[in-house]
Protein backbone atom coordinates (compact mmCIF):
# COMPACT_ATOMS: atom_id res chain seq x y z
CA UNK A 1 0.00 0.00 0.00
CA UNK A 2 1.41 3.47 -0.89
CA UNK A 3 2.35 5.91 1.84
CA UNK A 4 -0.34 8.29 3.05
CA UNK A 5 -0.29 11.92 1.82
CA UNK A 6 1.82 14.20 4.03
CA UNK A 7 -1.13 15.79 5.92
CA UNK A 8 -2.14 12.34 7.17
CA UNK A 9 1.33 11.21 8.24
CA UNK A 10 1.61 11.20 12.00
CA UNK A 11 4.16 10.96 14.77
CA UNK A 12 2.93 7.90 16.65
CA UNK A 13 4.00 6.62 20.06
CA UNK A 14 3.55 2.85 20.49
CA UNK A 15 3.12 2.13 24.21
CA UNK A 16 3.24 -1.24 25.96
CA UNK A 17 4.76 -2.66 29.14
CA UNK A 18 7.35 -4.50 27.08
CA UNK A 19 8.27 -4.30 23.41
CA UNK A 20 10.48 -6.22 20.99
CA UNK A 21 9.96 -9.32 23.16
CA UNK A 22 8.58 -12.80 22.39
CA UNK A 23 5.15 -12.53 24.05
CA UNK A 24 2.12 -12.44 21.77
CA UNK A 25 1.24 -8.78 22.37
CA UNK A 26 4.80 -7.63 21.66
CA UNK A 27 4.92 -9.64 18.44
CA UNK A 28 1.65 -8.14 17.23
CA UNK A 29 2.80 -4.65 18.25
CA UNK A 30 5.88 -5.08 16.06
CA UNK A 31 3.64 -5.80 13.06
CA UNK A 32 1.70 -2.60 13.75
CA UNK A 33 4.96 -0.63 14.00
CA UNK A 34 6.04 -1.99 10.61
CA UNK A 35 2.64 -1.21 9.08
CA UNK A 36 2.66 2.33 10.52
CA UNK A 37 6.11 2.94 9.05
CA UNK A 38 5.10 1.51 5.66
CA UNK A 39 2.24 4.04 5.61
CA UNK A 40 4.75 6.87 6.12
CA UNK A 41 4.26 7.56 9.83
CA UNK A 42 7.14 8.29 12.21
CA UNK A 43 7.02 5.80 15.10
CA UNK A 44 8.38 6.13 18.64
CA UNK A 45 8.37 3.46 21.36
CA UNK A 46 7.58 3.81 25.07
CA UNK A 47 7.93 0.76 27.31
CA UNK A 48 9.16 -0.62 30.59
CA UNK A 49 11.35 -3.25 28.98
CA UNK A 50 12.90 -3.85 25.55
CA UNK A 51 14.17 -7.37 24.87
CA UNK A 52 16.04 -6.13 21.79
CA UNK A 53 17.64 -2.71 21.29
CA UNK A 54 15.17 -0.61 19.23
CA UNK A 55 16.33 0.93 15.95
CA UNK A 56 13.85 3.81 16.25
CA UNK A 57 13.52 6.52 18.96
CA UNK A 58 12.37 5.08 22.28
CA UNK A 59 11.92 5.73 25.98
CA UNK A 60 12.46 3.20 28.78
CA UNK A 61 10.57 3.79 32.03
CA UNK A 62 11.22 0.81 34.35
CA UNK A 63 7.92 1.22 36.24
CA UNK A 64 6.02 0.44 33.04
CA UNK A 65 7.26 -3.17 33.09
CA UNK A 66 4.90 -5.80 34.51
CA UNK A 67 7.65 -7.37 36.62
CA UNK A 68 8.76 -4.12 38.28
CA UNK A 69 8.65 -4.67 42.09
CA UNK A 70 6.34 -1.71 42.71
CA UNK A 71 3.94 -2.79 39.96
CA UNK A 72 3.88 -6.36 41.28
CA UNK A 73 3.24 -5.12 44.84
CA UNK A 74 0.33 -2.97 43.69
CA UNK A 75 -1.15 -5.86 41.75
CA UNK A 76 -0.90 -8.24 44.72
CA UNK A 77 -2.49 -5.72 47.09
CA UNK A 78 -5.26 -4.91 44.62
CA UNK A 79 -6.32 -8.43 43.69
CA UNK A 80 -4.97 -11.22 45.89
CA UNK A 81 -6.68 -10.68 49.27
CA UNK A 82 -9.28 -8.45 50.92
CA UNK A 83 -7.82 -5.29 52.48
CA UNK A 84 -8.58 -3.41 55.66
CA UNK A 85 -9.04 0.36 55.73
CA UNK A 86 -5.38 1.09 56.46
CA UNK A 87 -4.15 -1.33 53.80
CA UNK A 88 -6.56 0.13 51.25
CA UNK A 89 -5.20 3.63 51.91
CA UNK A 90 -1.63 2.34 51.58
CA UNK A 91 -2.51 0.76 48.22
CA UNK A 92 -4.06 3.95 46.88
CA UNK A 93 -1.13 6.04 48.12
CA UNK A 94 1.31 3.69 46.37
CA UNK A 95 -0.70 3.86 43.14
CA UNK A 96 -0.82 7.66 43.36
CA UNK A 97 2.91 8.06 44.01
CA UNK A 98 3.78 5.73 41.12
CA UNK A 99 1.48 7.63 38.76
CA UNK A 100 3.20 10.88 39.81
CA UNK A 101 6.56 9.27 39.01
CA UNK A 102 5.80 7.90 35.53
CA UNK A 103 3.26 10.37 34.17
CA UNK A 104 5.65 13.36 33.75
CA UNK A 105 8.21 11.13 32.00
CA UNK A 106 5.68 9.80 29.49
CA UNK A 107 4.18 13.25 28.95
CA UNK A 108 7.56 14.93 28.47
CA UNK A 109 8.61 12.36 25.84
CA UNK A 110 5.33 12.83 23.97
CA UNK A 111 5.58 16.63 23.95
CA UNK A 112 9.33 16.83 23.22
CA UNK A 113 8.94 14.58 20.16
CA UNK A 114 5.80 16.25 18.83
CA UNK A 115 3.84 13.00 19.05
CA UNK A 116 0.27 13.51 17.86
CA UNK A 117 -1.20 9.97 18.06
CA UNK A 118 -0.86 7.32 20.76
CA UNK A 119 -1.11 3.61 19.90
CA UNK A 120 -1.55 1.69 23.16
CA UNK A 121 -1.27 -2.10 23.37
CA UNK A 122 -3.29 -4.07 25.93
CA UNK A 123 -2.86 -1.65 28.83
CA UNK A 124 -6.30 -0.15 29.42
CA UNK A 125 -8.66 -3.13 29.60
CA UNK A 126 -6.53 -5.39 31.78
CA UNK A 127 -5.05 -3.85 34.96
CA UNK A 128 -1.73 -5.69 34.95
CA UNK A 129 -0.04 -2.30 35.47
CA UNK A 130 -2.51 -0.07 37.29
CA UNK A 131 -0.38 3.12 37.54
CA UNK A 132 0.38 2.98 33.81
CA UNK A 133 -3.32 2.74 32.95
CA UNK A 134 -4.21 5.69 35.17
CA UNK A 135 -1.28 7.79 33.91
CA UNK A 136 -2.25 7.20 30.27
CA UNK A 137 -5.90 8.05 30.93
CA UNK A 138 -4.87 11.37 32.49
CA UNK A 139 -2.39 12.16 29.70
CA UNK A 140 -4.99 11.50 26.99
CA UNK A 141 -7.39 13.86 28.78
CA UNK A 142 -4.83 16.60 29.45
CA UNK A 143 -3.21 16.60 26.00
CA UNK A 144 -6.48 15.88 24.19
CA UNK A 145 -4.46 13.51 22.01
CA UNK A 146 -6.03 11.04 19.54
CA UNK A 147 -5.44 7.49 20.77
CA UNK A 148 -5.77 4.05 19.21
CA UNK A 149 -6.22 1.53 22.01
CA UNK A 150 -5.98 -2.17 21.11
CA UNK A 151 -7.30 -4.73 23.58
CA UNK A 152 -6.13 -8.36 23.54
CA UNK A 153 -7.49 -9.33 26.99
CA UNK A 154 -10.18 -8.08 29.38
CA UNK A 155 -9.96 -8.15 33.18
CA UNK A 156 -13.53 -9.43 33.52
CA UNK A 157 -12.49 -12.64 31.73
CA UNK A 158 -10.05 -13.57 34.50
CA UNK A 159 -11.10 -14.61 37.99
CA UNK A 160 -7.81 -13.23 39.35
CA UNK A 161 -9.02 -9.66 38.81
CA UNK A 162 -12.56 -10.31 40.03
CA UNK A 163 -12.28 -12.40 43.22
CA UNK A 164 -10.65 -9.73 45.44
CA UNK A 165 -11.09 -6.46 43.60
CA UNK A 166 -10.06 -3.81 46.12
CA UNK A 167 -10.21 -0.92 43.63
CA UNK A 168 -13.54 -1.25 41.75
CA UNK A 169 -13.79 2.53 41.33
CA UNK A 170 -10.36 2.66 39.66
CA UNK A 171 -11.21 -0.16 37.26
CA UNK A 172 -14.53 1.52 36.48
CA UNK A 173 -12.87 4.81 35.53
CA UNK A 174 -9.66 3.75 33.80
CA UNK A 175 -9.97 0.15 32.56
CA UNK A 176 -11.03 1.18 29.99
CA UNK A 177 -11.51 4.96 30.18
CA UNK A 178 -14.56 6.36 28.40
CA UNK A 179 -12.96 9.20 26.43
CA UNK A 180 -14.01 10.62 23.05
CA UNK A 181 -10.38 10.83 21.91
CA UNK A 182 -9.93 7.06 22.07
CA UNK A 183 -10.61 4.69 19.19
CA UNK A 184 -10.93 1.21 20.71
CA UNK A 185 -9.78 -1.85 18.76
CA UNK A 186 -10.62 -5.49 19.51
CA UNK A 187 -9.18 -8.55 17.75
CA UNK A 188 -12.38 -10.51 17.03
CA UNK A 189 -16.12 -9.99 16.73
CA UNK A 190 -16.64 -12.05 19.89
CA UNK A 191 -14.29 -9.69 21.75
CA UNK A 192 -16.02 -6.70 20.18
CA UNK A 193 -19.43 -7.87 21.44
CA UNK A 194 -18.05 -8.71 24.89
CA UNK A 195 -16.35 -5.31 25.15
CA UNK A 196 -19.57 -3.51 24.17
CA UNK A 197 -21.68 -5.59 26.55
CA UNK A 198 -19.37 -4.93 29.51
CA UNK A 199 -18.39 -1.29 28.91
CA UNK A 200 -21.04 0.14 26.59
CA UNK A 201 -18.20 1.22 24.28
CA UNK A 202 -18.07 0.33 20.59
CA UNK A 203 -14.83 -0.86 18.99
CA UNK A 204 -13.37 -1.62 15.58
CA UNK A 205 -12.30 -5.20 14.85
CA UNK A 206 -8.74 -5.50 13.53
CA UNK A 207 -7.64 -9.12 13.41
CA UNK A 208 -4.04 -10.23 13.85
CA UNK A 209 -1.76 -10.38 10.84
CA UNK A 210 1.06 -12.36 9.22
CA UNK A 211 4.08 -10.72 7.61
CA UNK A 212 4.16 -12.78 4.42
CA UNK A 213 7.36 -11.08 3.26
CA UNK A 214 9.22 -12.44 6.31
CA UNK A 215 8.05 -16.06 6.16
CA UNK A 216 10.82 -18.62 6.53
CA UNK A 217 11.98 -20.76 3.60
CA UNK A 218 14.08 -23.93 3.25
CA UNK A 219 17.72 -22.88 3.36
CA UNK A 220 21.20 -23.92 4.46
CA UNK A 221 20.46 -23.15 8.12
CA UNK A 222 17.36 -25.32 8.51
CA UNK A 223 18.20 -28.13 6.08
CA UNK A 224 19.59 -30.22 8.97
CA UNK A 225 16.48 -29.71 11.14
CA UNK A 226 15.41 -33.37 10.90
CA UNK A 227 18.94 -34.63 11.39
CA UNK A 228 19.48 -32.63 14.58
CA UNK A 229 16.20 -33.94 16.03
CA UNK A 230 17.01 -37.53 14.91
CA UNK A 231 13.94 -37.64 12.67
CA UNK A 232 14.14 -39.76 9.51
CA UNK A 233 13.30 -38.33 6.11
CA UNK A 234 10.06 -40.32 5.73
CA UNK A 235 8.79 -39.75 9.28
CA UNK A 236 5.91 -37.29 9.59
CA UNK A 237 6.50 -34.21 11.75
CA UNK A 238 3.48 -32.94 13.69
CA UNK A 239 4.25 -29.49 15.11
CA UNK A 240 2.47 -28.02 18.15
CA UNK A 241 3.84 -24.43 18.12
CA UNK A 242 2.51 -23.44 21.55
CA UNK A 243 3.49 -23.29 25.19
CA UNK A 244 2.66 -26.25 27.41
CA UNK A 245 -0.62 -25.18 29.01
CA UNK A 246 -3.66 -27.30 29.81
CA UNK A 247 -5.99 -25.14 27.70
CA UNK A 248 -3.85 -25.99 24.65
CA UNK A 249 -5.17 -29.60 24.90
CA UNK A 250 -1.91 -31.10 23.62
CA UNK A 251 -3.13 -34.58 24.56
CA UNK A 252 -5.40 -34.41 21.50
CA UNK A 253 -2.33 -33.90 19.29
CA UNK A 254 -0.70 -36.95 20.88
CA UNK A 255 -3.85 -38.97 20.21
CA UNK A 256 -3.94 -37.84 16.57
CA UNK A 257 -0.30 -38.87 16.02
CA UNK A 258 -1.04 -42.26 17.61
CA UNK A 259 -4.03 -42.78 15.30
CA UNK A 260 -2.08 -41.80 12.17
CA UNK A 261 0.82 -44.06 13.16
CA UNK A 262 -1.59 -46.95 13.56
CA UNK A 263 -3.08 -46.30 10.12
CA UNK A 264 0.31 -46.08 8.41
CA UNK A 265 1.47 -49.39 9.95
CA UNK A 266 5.20 -48.91 9.44
CA UNK A 267 8.22 -48.53 11.64
CA UNK A 268 8.78 -44.86 10.81
CA UNK A 269 6.33 -43.42 13.29
CA UNK A 270 5.24 -39.80 13.18
CA UNK A 271 6.79 -37.47 15.75
CA UNK A 272 5.14 -34.66 17.71
CA UNK A 273 7.33 -31.60 18.32
CA UNK A 274 6.17 -29.14 20.98
CA UNK A 275 8.09 -25.89 20.52
CA UNK A 276 7.02 -23.95 23.62
CA UNK A 277 8.09 -24.20 27.27
CA UNK A 278 6.13 -24.93 30.42
CA UNK A 279 4.75 -21.94 32.31
CA UNK A 280 4.35 -22.16 36.10
CA UNK A 281 3.67 -25.05 38.55
CA UNK A 282 0.35 -26.08 36.98
CA UNK A 283 2.03 -26.28 33.59
CA UNK A 284 4.66 -28.65 35.01
CA UNK A 285 1.93 -30.99 36.28
CA UNK A 286 0.38 -30.92 32.83
CA UNK A 287 3.79 -31.66 31.31
CA UNK A 288 4.06 -34.81 33.45
CA UNK A 289 0.58 -35.87 32.32
CA UNK A 290 1.59 -35.43 28.66
CA UNK A 291 4.74 -37.52 29.11
CA UNK A 292 2.68 -40.33 30.63
CA UNK A 293 -0.04 -40.05 27.97
CA UNK A 294 2.52 -40.21 25.14
CA UNK A 295 4.20 -43.23 26.72
CA UNK A 296 0.87 -45.06 27.01
CA UNK A 297 0.05 -44.38 23.33
CA UNK A 298 3.60 -45.12 22.15
CA UNK A 299 4.06 -41.67 20.60
CA UNK A 300 7.45 -39.97 20.32
CA UNK A 301 7.13 -36.44 21.67
CA UNK A 302 10.00 -33.95 21.49
CA UNK A 303 9.81 -31.09 23.99
CA UNK A 304 11.93 -28.69 21.98
CA UNK A 305 11.81 -25.28 23.68
CA UNK A 306 15.60 -25.39 24.21
CA UNK A 307 16.13 -25.92 20.48
CA UNK A 308 13.38 -23.77 18.92
CA UNK A 309 12.96 -20.06 19.66
CA UNK A 310 11.39 -16.98 18.10
CA UNK A 311 14.53 -16.38 16.04
CA UNK A 312 17.71 -18.25 15.15
CA UNK A 313 20.54 -18.12 17.65
CA UNK A 314 23.48 -19.95 19.15
CA UNK A 315 22.91 -21.14 22.71
CA UNK A 316 26.07 -22.30 24.47
CA UNK A 317 27.49 -23.59 21.22
CA UNK A 318 24.27 -25.36 20.21
CA UNK A 319 22.22 -24.43 17.17
CA UNK A 320 18.78 -23.02 17.94
CA UNK A 321 16.18 -22.92 15.16
CA UNK A 322 13.52 -20.27 14.70
CA UNK A 323 9.82 -21.12 14.90
CA UNK A 324 9.79 -20.39 11.16
CA UNK A 325 12.32 -23.21 10.63
CA UNK A 326 9.96 -25.53 12.50
CA UNK A 327 7.01 -24.51 10.31
CA UNK A 328 9.08 -25.04 7.16
CA UNK A 329 9.94 -28.61 8.16
CA UNK A 330 6.56 -29.66 9.59
CA UNK A 331 4.06 -31.90 7.79
CA UNK A 332 1.04 -31.08 9.97
CA UNK A 333 0.41 -28.20 12.39
CA UNK A 334 -1.52 -29.06 15.57
CA UNK A 335 -3.62 -26.50 17.45
CA UNK A 336 -6.37 -28.27 19.46
CA UNK A 337 -6.80 -25.39 21.96
CA UNK A 338 -9.99 -25.13 23.97
CA UNK A 339 -9.92 -21.32 24.04
CA UNK A 340 -7.92 -18.56 22.34
CA UNK A 341 -8.26 -14.79 22.09
CA UNK A 342 -7.45 -15.12 18.40
CA UNK A 343 -5.05 -17.96 17.56
CA UNK A 344 -2.20 -16.85 15.30
CA UNK A 345 -1.22 -20.47 14.65
CA UNK A 346 -4.31 -20.81 12.45
CA UNK A 347 -3.28 -18.13 9.97
CA UNK A 348 0.42 -19.04 10.25
CA UNK A 349 -0.36 -22.62 9.17
CA UNK A 350 -2.29 -21.24 6.19
CA UNK A 351 0.56 -18.87 5.31
CA UNK A 352 3.08 -21.74 5.38
CA UNK A 353 0.74 -23.96 3.32
CA UNK A 354 0.59 -26.64 5.99
CA UNK A 355 -2.44 -28.79 6.96
CA UNK A 356 -3.92 -27.64 10.28
CA UNK A 357 -5.48 -29.90 12.91
CA UNK A 358 -7.56 -27.58 15.09
CA UNK A 359 -10.30 -27.58 17.69
CA UNK A 360 -13.42 -25.52 17.03
CA UNK A 361 -12.77 -22.88 19.70
CA UNK A 362 -15.20 -19.91 19.54
CA UNK A 363 -13.09 -17.38 17.58
CA UNK A 364 -12.10 -20.05 15.03
CA UNK A 365 -15.67 -19.95 13.72
CA UNK A 366 -15.13 -16.32 12.70
CA UNK A 367 -11.86 -17.17 10.96
CA UNK A 368 -13.02 -20.26 9.07
CA UNK A 369 -16.17 -18.45 7.90
CA UNK A 370 -13.90 -16.79 5.33
CA UNK A 371 -13.62 -20.16 3.56
CA UNK A 372 -10.65 -21.98 5.12
CA UNK A 373 -10.41 -25.78 4.95
CA UNK A 374 -9.01 -27.28 8.17
CA UNK A 375 -8.91 -30.67 9.88
CA UNK A 376 -11.35 -29.95 12.70
CA UNK A 377 -12.63 -31.51 15.89
CA UNK A 378 -15.16 -30.48 18.52
CA UNK A 379 -13.37 -31.13 21.79
CA UNK A 380 -12.72 -34.82 21.20
CA UNK A 381 -10.83 -36.68 18.49
CA UNK A 382 -13.21 -38.56 16.16
CA UNK A 383 -12.86 -41.10 13.35
CA UNK A 384 -13.89 -38.38 10.90
CA UNK A 385 -11.01 -36.14 12.06
CA UNK A 386 -8.51 -39.00 11.82
CA UNK A 387 -9.76 -40.04 8.37
CA UNK A 388 -9.49 -36.49 7.02
CA UNK A 389 -5.94 -36.17 8.38
CA UNK A 390 -4.89 -39.38 6.64
CA UNK A 391 -6.64 -38.37 3.40
CA UNK A 392 -4.89 -34.98 3.34
CA UNK A 393 -1.51 -36.60 4.02
CA UNK A 394 -1.89 -39.33 1.38
CA UNK A 395 -3.70 -37.46 -1.41
CA UNK A 396 -1.30 -34.81 -2.74
CA UNK A 397 -3.85 -33.37 -5.19
CA UNK A 398 -6.48 -32.77 -2.49
CA UNK A 399 -3.81 -31.44 -0.14
CA UNK A 400 -2.45 -28.98 -2.69
CA UNK A 401 -5.94 -27.67 -3.54
CA UNK A 402 -6.80 -27.22 0.14
CA UNK A 403 -3.54 -25.52 1.07
CA UNK A 404 -3.56 -23.22 -1.96
CA UNK A 405 -7.09 -22.13 -1.00
CA UNK A 406 -6.06 -21.48 2.61
CA UNK A 407 -2.99 -19.51 1.56
CA UNK A 408 -5.04 -17.26 -0.74
CA UNK A 409 -7.59 -16.49 1.97
CA UNK A 410 -4.87 -15.76 4.54
CA UNK A 411 -3.11 -13.43 2.07
CA UNK A 412 -6.36 -11.59 1.37
CA UNK A 413 -7.49 -11.05 4.96
CA UNK A 414 -4.44 -11.37 7.21
CA UNK A 415 -1.47 -9.84 5.37
CA UNK A 416 0.30 -6.66 6.47
CA UNK A 417 -1.33 -4.98 3.47
CA UNK A 418 -4.75 -5.84 4.90
CA UNK A 419 -3.59 -4.54 8.29
CA UNK A 420 -2.35 -1.31 6.71
CA UNK A 421 -5.81 -0.70 5.23
CA UNK A 422 -7.32 -0.92 8.73
CA UNK A 423 -4.66 1.35 10.22
CA UNK A 424 -5.15 3.88 7.44
CA UNK A 425 -8.83 4.09 8.43
CA UNK A 426 -7.93 4.45 12.10
CA UNK A 427 -5.45 7.27 11.43
CA UNK A 428 -7.88 9.15 9.19
CA UNK A 429 -10.45 8.76 11.97
CA UNK A 430 -7.90 10.39 14.28
CA UNK A 431 -7.94 13.45 12.02
CA UNK A 432 -11.72 13.44 12.05
CA UNK A 433 -11.63 13.45 15.85
CA UNK A 434 -9.39 16.53 15.63
CA UNK A 435 -11.87 18.23 13.28
CA UNK A 436 -14.79 17.32 15.52
CA UNK A 437 -12.88 18.68 18.50
CA UNK A 438 -12.21 21.92 16.60
CA UNK A 439 -15.92 22.31 15.83
CA UNK A 440 -16.71 21.60 19.47
CA UNK A 441 -14.21 24.23 20.63
CA UNK A 442 -15.56 26.82 18.14
CA UNK A 443 -19.12 26.08 19.25
CA UNK A 444 -18.10 26.41 22.89
CA UNK A 445 -16.27 29.66 22.16
CA UNK A 446 -19.32 31.12 20.36
CA UNK A 447 -21.53 30.08 23.28
CA UNK A 448 -19.22 31.73 25.83
CA UNK A 449 -18.90 34.88 23.69
CA UNK A 450 -22.68 35.11 23.14
CA UNK A 451 -23.35 34.53 26.82
CA UNK A 452 -20.83 37.23 27.72
CA UNK A 453 -22.46 39.74 25.36
CA UNK A 454 -25.93 38.90 26.70
CA UNK A 455 -24.70 39.33 30.27
CA UNK A 456 -23.29 42.77 29.40
CA UNK A 457 -26.53 43.82 27.67
CA UNK A 458 -28.64 42.62 30.59
CA UNK A 459 -26.38 44.45 33.01
CA UNK A 460 -26.77 47.70 31.02
CA UNK A 461 -30.54 47.22 30.81
CA UNK A 462 -30.99 46.97 34.56
CA UNK A 463 -28.65 49.81 35.51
Amino acid sequence: MPKLPMPYRKRIAMIHSQLLCVDGVSLEAQKWVKAYKDLGHKVFLIGGKFCTEPKIPYKVIPELALDHPTVESIKRMAFEAPLGEGESKALRDLISSTVKKIKPEIKEFIQRNGINVLSIENVLAIPANIPLGIALKEIIEELNIPTIMRHHDFFWERSYYIKYNNIPDVLGKAFPPKLSRIKNVTISRIAQQDFLRWTGIDSMVVENAVDFASLGKPDAYNKDFRQNFNIKKNQLIFLQPTRILERKKIERSIELVAAVNKAYKNNDKGVLIISGPTSGPESKEYFEFLVKHARELDVDVLFASDHIYLHRMDREGKKVYSIDDAYVNADVICFPSAIEGFGNVVIEAAAYKKPLFVNNYPVLREIKAKGFDFIEMDGELTKETIDKTILILKDKTKRDISLKNNFGIAKQYYSLEALEAHLKTLIIDADQWTFERLLSEISSMIYRLTKGIMDVLLLKKFR
